[in-house]
């Protein structure tokens, strides 16, 4: 059987066709259509199926996509107007936070704060209230919820969030309230915070479902129109999309809650990352990719992709399992320009797909990060990317020409600058994932993907020290690669508190057992079958005072005496994460969480030999600008040409279809059985 996965960024949309038995068939780009993404994903899911061998596009089974649709909504803001039914008494909870200050504006008096998603002339008190047990102190007045719906309508408002107070405990007021709205506004999207986080934390949990309000009205559309384009085009095909937790799940279920998917792109990247580390024996694996419009950074560690619970999106809590992934506005279309001071910066505005950098000939006239690699030398005039972009190095020369006037640079050196600039801005991050969360980056590895990635990597990876960059077969294209290796994961939680110990041994094997039923049923809808299912409990815990928790695996629940084996997990973990431990204190339980997994693929296929190194030949030289006055011509290799076990050493430049690689002088780089590009930077074998 067969999968296709299509990863849509904000330049290109990436595809990649995938069989179970020999991996990779073939891998296409085409340009992203603002205007219709499905459109896009089709031209894609067609073009790589175009592009396989005679024969081997057969018995496709699914689809897997990754969509930027909702991060965009978020980052641009620009989604519909949503309205917030609540507590009687909790009308400004969002406003009111945490009452703390964002540390760029710690100082700044007149800075209020990233303004709520919904207006308060549109939250809706309504007349109910539970106690901390979750018992009813307060019927729910059911008038009072149909008052604000019939003023909810008469707005134009289309979406609604439900959160009321302690609903995390007992979710019958929010379900009536669900009822009442679809029997008095059948066409209004609900999203219900006993649903979508039922967790403690009333200011998080609002957040996070107001989040999902938001996003609903457009992405419950899209992800449905898609299903049925999909099936149009070939009703053997099923739909799936990627999550932020780096697990893919159905249409359906994704469309019920989009907040979900604000890192379903990056996500795909990491995934296929943490394949790449289990089968080149790197244990630790620091992924890099840059694309049009962003440069994403995630650590993995010990093969595990990092997942947290406390991200943010819009600067605003988003509570929901997401893959530790640090984004920064530095990508190929990023636009460098001179601000008003006269400073000369890169980003975070980018060309995007249209009009793109100048060199893409469409229109373009700002000078990017693309088109001062194109100026360098190290994209070539005249390459084709994608499905209708060839490069022009004329219009990439003029507009760094035009910056330089401003600068007082030649066009060159403005290129130059631009190249510094960004990779600056790069290794910053790269630092703040590392280096910020107690990691040394020299004992990882740097894996490079993207269309822009594997161009910056060894600069990168040699600000900080890293000795090892590994750039898969079709780089370009890894995120792609990533939703076809990825099984179906549900995360389900629910708030418990309590003292680790045995006394709530039996309460917790009460909540997991519950918990698991649903998880289990979640599986058994999405066809799961039964020998592909597994579970993974854990607990949010923390020291008692504490306000911060870790998340533990619990293991084993038929193990006597099991929470004292969570207890020094806990323990050990907190010690790595923070530098110190309290034996003898009390650990407090906060959530009970259950990962359902559903396996859908086997990614296990044998590496080729590579036990007689080999010394491929290059097909050319390729003239790299290191400065206004020097000029290098460096061997030029075509990936595809390159086989498991070639070895060559020094500086090279590496084209494929989907990125060009940039060696530097003192490397060793070799292929290995996977075909992974492995450049040692230090230029050891």
């Amino acid at each position: 059987m067969k999968r296709i996965g299509i990863d849509a960024g904000g330049t290109f949309t990436d595809a990649v066709l995938w069989d179970e038995e020999t991996g990779l068939v073939s891998s296409a780009k085409v340009s992203s259509r603002g205007g219709d993404p499905a459109g896009a994903v089709l031209a894609a899911a067609q073009r790589v199926v175009e592009l396989a061998p005679e024969g081997s596009a057969g018995s496709i089974r699914d689809l897997v996509h990754g969509t930027t649709i909702g991060t965009n909504l978020s980052l641009e803001r620009n989604g519909p107007r949503i309205a917030l039914l609540t507590t009687r008494g909790f009308r400004d909870v969002l406003e009111i936070g945490r009452l703390t200050r964002p540390a760029d504006s710690l100082y700044d008096l007149l800075d209020t704060g990233a303004a709520p998603l919904v207006a308060r002339r549109d939250r809706f008190e309504v007349t109910e209230r539970l106690g901390n047990d979750g018992a009813v102190m307060t019927e729910l007045d059911e008038e009072s919820v149909r008052d604000a719906v019939r003023r909810i309508l008469a707005r134009g408002i289309t979406s609604v969030a439900v959160s009321f107070l302690y609903s995390y405990l007992n979710d019958s007021h929010e379900r009536r309230t669900a009822e009442i709205i679809r029997d008095t506004a059948p066409g209004l999207a609900i999203s219900l915070s006993s649903e979508v986080m039922p967790q403690v934390r009333e200011y998080e949990r609002t957040s996070t479902t107001v989040l999902n309000a938001y996003l609903k009205p457009v992405c419950a559309p899209y992800l449905t129109g898609l299903g049925e384009r999909v099936e149009q085009w070939n009703p053997r095909v099923r739909t799936w999309i990627m999550q932020s937790n780096g697990g893919i799940t159905s249409t359906e279920r994704a469309a019920r809650t989009p907040v979900n998917l604000l890192l379903s792109g990056p996500s795909g990247g990491v995934v296929a990352s943490r394949l790449i580390s289990r089968r080149t024996g790197l244990r630790n694996i620091i992924t890099v990719d840059m694309g049009g419009t962003s440069f994403d950074v995630c650590l993995v560690s010990d093969h595990e992709i990092p997942l947290t619970t406390r991200s943010t999106s819009m600067d605003l809590p988003v509570q929901v399992p997401t893959v530790d992934i640090e984004t920064i506005g530095t990508g190929g279309g990023s636009i460098a320009h001179v601000d008003s001071g006269g400073q000369f910066l890169v980003g975070p505005a980018s060309a995007g797909a249209h009009p793109g950098p100048a060199a893409y000939g469409r229109g373009g006239t700002e000078p990017t990060v693309t088109d001062a690699n194109v100026v360098l030398g190290i994209l070539a005039d005249g390459t084709v990317l994608g499905d209708d972009v060839r490069i022009d190095r004329g219009a990439a020369l003029a507009a760094c020409e035009r910056l330089g006037n401003r600068l007082g640079l030649s066009a060159v050196d403005t290129a130059l600058g631009i190249r510094r600039i960004s990779t600056a801005a790069m290794a910053g991050a790269v630092r703040a994932m590392s280096v910020g969360k107690g990691h040394d980056p020299r004992t990882f590895a740097m894996n490079a993907f993207g269309g822009a990635g594997p161009m910056h990597a060894a600069d990168i990876a040699r600000e900080l020290s890293i000795p090892t960059v590994v750039v898969p077969p079709v780089a370009g294209v890894l995120s792609a690669v990533g939703l076809v290796v990825s099984d179906v994961v549900h995360n389900h939680a629910t708030s418990f508190t309590g003292r680790l110990g045995a006394t709530v041994e039996t309460q917790l094997d009460e909540v997991f057992a519950s918990m698991s039923r649903r998880a289990v049923t979640g599986l058994t809808d999405e066809g799961v079958p039964e020998a592909g299912r597994s579970l993974v409990l854990e607990l949010d815990l923390h020291y008692a005072g504490q306000n911060s928790t870790l998340t533990v695996p619990v293991g084993d629940l038929s193990v006597a005496g099991w929470s004292a084996l969570v207890a020094e997990r806990f323990h050990v973990m907190h010690e790595k994460a923070n530098g110190f431990r309290v034996d003898g204190e009390p650990v407090d339980i906060a959530v009970a969480r259950v990962s359902a997994i559903g396996l859908l693929t086997d990614s296990a296929l044998p590496p080729a030999d590579t036990a007689t190194p080999t010394n491929p030949e290059p097909a050319g030289t390729r003239d790299l600008i290191l400065s206004a006055s020097e000029t290098v011509a460096v061997p030029r290799y075509v990936r595809a040409d390159l086989r498991p076990g070639d070895t060559f050493h020094g500086a090279a430049i590496v084209d494929s279809a989907d990125t060009t690689v940039v060696i530097p002088h003192g490397s060793v780089s070799r292929v290995d059985g996977y075909g992974n590009l492995l450049i040692d930077l230090k230029g050891q074998a």
